[in-house]
């Protein structure tokens, strides 16, 4: 399996000059291209030759490559709209899709292929463009322990080069051995939901909740107070600037919520972690003005893709299963009826959280519906 490692890069003035130059003139030439495809020339058999850029010719190949990827989402998109622009007019709706615009790329960067760089000694060295000549630099790196064991007998893969926080990283992409899937052990289901992100319910009897739904939701509300007073004051700048940094802090909690989760499975030694098949969620759950918000910026399919990659890292499988009646079916007397708000009671005398009561059905859960999630 592909994954990646971040590595920041210690160059002297001159090298981020160097390398600087060499991201700004990667981004303009992959733009050029895009644009030129769209235009109408067909770029699938463009060499080094056709493109005039102050690249090396591994760059300039890696630019080619990049544009025909852009080119193909973007008719793919296109085509899509089209598709839904027939689908309307058949119905007789007078509501049209937009044709998606044409991707532009901003944020300088670069890709370098496993081919063009090494790393070696504390050191990484790629080419660059000096004085109209392509020339290998060797840049200092600050490598981790850890990082040093994985590096040490690695196939690499596609590196990226991009400033972060005003300093200049590499991003590696790296193949890491598969490790083998357990066959014997405990199983867990796991409920997603917005109050509560996530609860945990181990058939040896553990059980887990996990994140402050309210916590979330005051920071939703928060950011979106924010950028609704920057659109009314015309700063869009600010408002992008905004909802990217909710993005990063959202996609930070994910990342602390799925690693506890599976940290709690390999701790209680689970085989198996079940999941609900949320598809089409969002057009399926009840609507309301109170629920609208949370409801469309809720990140189950994010969450639920993070613990799976990481999972699979611990040699734990991931299940999903149907997750019709899961907090409303009663796990002793098998009754359905709904929840008073978090609290569950049944006839039958048995009484627990309603976020609980669906980590427990999903765990003893066995209507499968695939082993992928669906968004």
């Amino acid at each position: 399996m592909q994954l990646s490692e971040t590595i920041k890069l210690s160059p002297t003035r001159e090298q981020r000059s160097l390398v600087n130059a060499t991201m700004s003139e990667y981004i303009r030439t992959v733009n050029s291209l895009v644009s030129i495809a769209v235009n109408g020339t067909s770029i699938a058999s463009y060499t080094t030759s056709n493109v005039e850029a102050d690249l090396p010719s591994a760059l300039i190949n890696q630019c080619i490559r990049d544009a025909r990827s852009i080119v193909k989402k973007h008719y793919k998109y296109c085509h899509k709209a089209v598709l839904k622009n027939r689908s309307l007019a058949k119905r007789g709706s007078a509501i049209r899709t937009k044709a998606p615009s044409l991707p532009i790329l901003k944020k300088p960067c670069c890709y370098v292929n496993n081919q063009n760089y090494r790393i070696r000694d504390n050191r990484i060295e790629f080419p660059v463009m000096v004085g109209g000549r392509s020339k290998r630099i060797s840049v200092p790196i600050r490598l981790t322990d850890r990082q040093k064991a994985l590096f040490s007998d690695a196939k690499f893969g596609t590196m990226r080069i991009v400033t972060k926080s005003h300093s200049l990283v590499a991003q590696i992409v790296y193949e890491a051995a598969e490790p083998i899937l357990k066959s014997e052990g405990n199983v867990m289901g796991i409920d997603l939901g917005i109050k509560c992100p996530a609860v945990s319910y181990c058939s040896d009897g553990n059980v887990k909740f996990y994140g402050n739904g309210r916590k979330n939701k005051y920071m939703r509300r928060h950011y979106a107070y924010l950028r609704k007073k920057l659109q009314s004051a015309k700063k869009i700048k600010a408002v992008r600037r905004i909802n990217d940094k909710e993005q990063r802090i959202m996609h930070d909690i994910d990342h602390k919520l799925s690693h506890d989760i599976v940290q709690t499975a390999v701790a209680h030694d689970i085989k198996v972690i079940k999941l609900e098949q949320l598809a089409n969620i969002r057009s399926a759950t009840r609507q309301s003005r109170k629920n609208n918000h949370s409801l469309h910026t809720w990140s189950f399919y994010r969450l639920a893709q993070l613990i799976e990659y990481k999972a699979k890292l611990a040699g734990i499988t991931v299940e999903y299963v149907n997750p019709a009646y899961t907090s409303q079916t009663c796990p002793v007397c098998g009754r359905i009826h709904h929840a008073n708000d978090r609290l569950y009671t049944c006839k039958c005398g048995f009484r627990t959280h309603r976020d609980l009561l669906g980590a427990w059905n999903i765990c003893n859960s066995t209507e499968y519906v695939g082993n992928r999630h669906t968004a």
